[in-house]
C-alpha cells in the first residue's frame, strides 16, 4: 500500500514537470506569443526612402560610423616584418660598487642607487659629523654647509678635519669654509652621481649659495673636494645609515643623463645629456666595460666624434631564438665579427649628444641590431 502511494505521488511529479516544459515552450500554440518565424526576413521588401516635409529643414545624411583619417607618418612602422626582438640584458659587476669617477681635473662620486636613497644617506653623513646646512634644494639636488669657522688643529669629526688637513696641504690658514653640494641622477635609472665643491671666503670670488649647477665651478680646495667625496663615499659603502626613501628627492633635477629614442626617419639613438668632453668619454668608457661580450675598438677620432667597432655577430646572431639565447647567456662561441661606426653629433639642445650607428657611410639598416648595439652602450655607461 505505501509502495502504491510513493508510485501515484512519483506519477502526479512527471505530468506537472511535462505540463511546465510545454507550456514554457509555446507548443499550445499561445496566440499572445511575440515570437516570430525565423524565415520572416525572406519576405522582407525594401521600404521606400524616408522622405522630409518640403516645410522641414533637411540635413545631408550623415556616416553614424565614419573612418578617421590618419595623417601621413614619415616612419609608419619601425618593424614591418616582424616584431622587435626584447632588448638584451648585460651585467656589469662594477656597478654595484660606490666609487669615484674622473675626467681630467672633474670628479665626482658614483653611487649605485637612485637619488631618492642616497639623499638622506649624504645628510645623515653630515648630520653623524654635526654639519648643518644652511641651503637645501631638493628639486635641484643642492645642499650647502654652514660657513665653518676652522681654528683648532685636530677635530673629531671626519669633515673638519678633512678641510683642515686639505687647508694645511695647502698652507692655507685663514678664512670660513663651506661645502656645495649637489646630487644628480646618475646615467643608469638606479644610479646617483654627487659633485662637491670646496669654498672658502677669502679664496677667489665667493660662490652664489642658490647656484644650482657646479659644473663650471672649482673647488678653492682640489684636496678637500677628493677628501671629502673618499669619505662620503666610504660612508655610503659601508652601510652605516639604513637605507630610506625620500619623498623629496623624488624630484631631484636633471632627470636621466641617457636615453633610447627615434629621430625622425625612424633610426634608434642613444641620447646623451652631457657636455662633449664627457659624452665622449662616456662612450668609451661604456665599451672598454663591455669587455664580457668582447667589444673591439678598431678606431676613433674625438675631432669627428666617430669610433669603428667591432661586435661578436654571434651576440646578435641571423638565428633570432639562438641570438637571444646568447644575449641572454653569453654562451656563444664567436663566429665571426661585425664591424660597425658609431657616431656620435651635436643634438639641437644645449648639451646633449645623440649617438647613431652606422654600416660605413650610411646609417645601419637593421633598426633591430642597431637598437641592440646601443642597448649594449646605455647598459655599460658609468
Amino acid at each position: 500500500m505505501i509502495w502504491n502511494c510513493f508510485a501515484i505521488a512519483g506519477t502526479a511529479v512527471k505530468v506537472l514537470f511535462i505540463a511546465m516544459l510545454v507550456s514554457g515552450c509555446g507548443w499550445f500554440g499561445d496566440k499572445d506569443s511575440n515570437e516570430r518565424d525565423p524565415n520572416d526576413y525572406l519576405q522582407a521588401q525594401p521600404e521606400a526612402d524616408l522622405q522630409v516635409p518640403a516645410d522641414l529643414p533637411s540635413k545631408p545624411g550623415l556616416d553614424p560610423f565614419p573612418v578617421p583619417q590618419i595623417a601621413q607618418q614619415v616612419n609608419p612602422s619601425f618593424y614591418p616584418k616582424r616584431p622587435p626582438l626584447p632588448d638584451a640584458m648585460y651585467a656589469n659587476d662594477n656597478r654595484n660598487e660606490v666609487r669615484i669617477q674622473r675626467l681630467g681635473e672633474r670628479a665626482w662620486l658614483a653611487i649605485p642607487e637612485p637619488p631618492t636613497t642616497a639623499w638622506p644617506k649624504i645628510k645623515q653623513f653630515f648630520a653623524d659629523n654635526g654639519v648643518a646646512f644652511d641651503y637645501e634644494d631638493p628639486q635641484e639636488g643642492r645642499l650647502n654647509t654652514i660657513w665653518l669657522a676652522l681654528e683648532a688643529s685636530t677635530y673629531r669629526d671626519i669633515v673638519r678635519t678633512a678641510l683642515v688637513e686639505a687647508k694645511q696641504d695647502e698652507g692655507l690658514n685663514q678664512g670660513r669654509d663651506r661645502l656645495l653640494i649637489r646630487v644628480e641622477q646618475g646615467l643608469q635609472p638606479t644610479a646617483t652621481e654627487v659633485h662637491l665643491r670646496h669654498d672658502n671666503d677669502l679664496q677667489g670670488l665667493q660662490t652664489a649659495g642658490n647656484v644650482a649647477s657646479l659644473s663650471e665651478i672649482t673647488s678653492d680646495l682640489g684636496g678637500a673636494e677628493n677628501k671629502l667625496l673618499s669619505e662620503i663615499g666610504a660612508y655610503i659603502a659601508a652601510r652605516v645609515a639604513e637605507s630610506t626613501v625620500s619623498r623629496v628627492a623624488q624630484k631631484i633635477g636633471s632627470g636621466a643623463k641617457a636615453e633610447l629614442a627615434r629621430n625622425t626617419q625612424g633610426q634608434p639613438v642613444l641620447r646623451l645629456f652631457l657636455d662633449r668632453s664627457r659624452a665622449w668619454a662616456t662612450l668609451g668608457q661604456s665599451l672598454r666595460n663591455a669587455e664580457v661580450v668582447e667589444v673591439d675598438v678598431l678606431a676613433q677620432s674625438s675631432e669627428t666624434g666617430t669610433m669603428e667597432v667591432l661586435l661578436p655577430q654571434s651576440l646578435f646572431g641571423d638565428d633570432k631564438s639562438k641570438g637571444l639565447l646568447c644575449r641572454l647567456t653569453f654562451s656563444c662561441s664567436r663566429v665571426g665579427a661585425l664591424s660597425v661606426t658609431l657616431r656620435m653629433s651635436a643634438n639641437i639642445e644645449s648639451n646633449v649628444y645623440d649617438v647613431l650607428v652606422f654600416d660605413g657611410e650610411q646609417p645601419l639598416a637593421d633598426n633591430d641590431l642597431a637598437q641592440q648595439i646601443l642597448v649594449l652602450i646605455r647598459e655599460y655607461a658609468a
